[in-house]
């Protein structure tokens, strides 16, 4: 008589891994919108994210943290504050221009991997920001 057991994918671990591999698939376009957004603040800051996820062998709370700042940054959470180098950067956006669609795109599947991640750790205080910004 044989046992097989079958073990069961851990959803956190599948979920964070899907988001490793969109954030690094999409390296290069997250940091260049980030220049279009939020200039080179943001294009250092979204590039230190990329370069930590890449060693972190977890999401630690800072990294995390980042992860809702990076998805602001897309969302255009502070364009609406006139005194923020995101509204100015945001006006200088041709509404024609094809970085609006990329935008739009890479902050509906990022939004989603964090919501598909903050849901796999469901009670987690950590992940009540993002499911209420996002």
């Amino acid at each position: 008589m044989s046992l097989i057991t079958t073990i069961a994918p851990c959803p956190f671990r599948a979920a964070e891994t899907a988001l490793r591999r969109f954030l690094l698939g999409h390296a290069e376009a997250l940091v260049s919108i980030a220049g279009l957004l939020g200039e080179q603040p943001a294009v250092r800051r979204t590039a230190r994210l990329l370069e930590e996820l890449v060693d972190a062998p977890r999401l630690t709370r800072r990294l995390r943290l980042e992860l809702v700042e990076l998805h602001r940054l897309l969302a255009l959470d502070r364009v609406d504050d006139p005194e923020s180098l995101e509204a100015a950067c945001f006006a200088r956006i041709d509404p024609a221009s094809p970085a609006v669609e990329e935008i739009c795109e890479l902050t509906d599947m990022l939004r989603a991997h964090l919501i598909a991640l903050a849901k796999s750790e469901e009670g987690d205080p950590a992940w009540e920001e993002i499911l209420t910004a996002a």
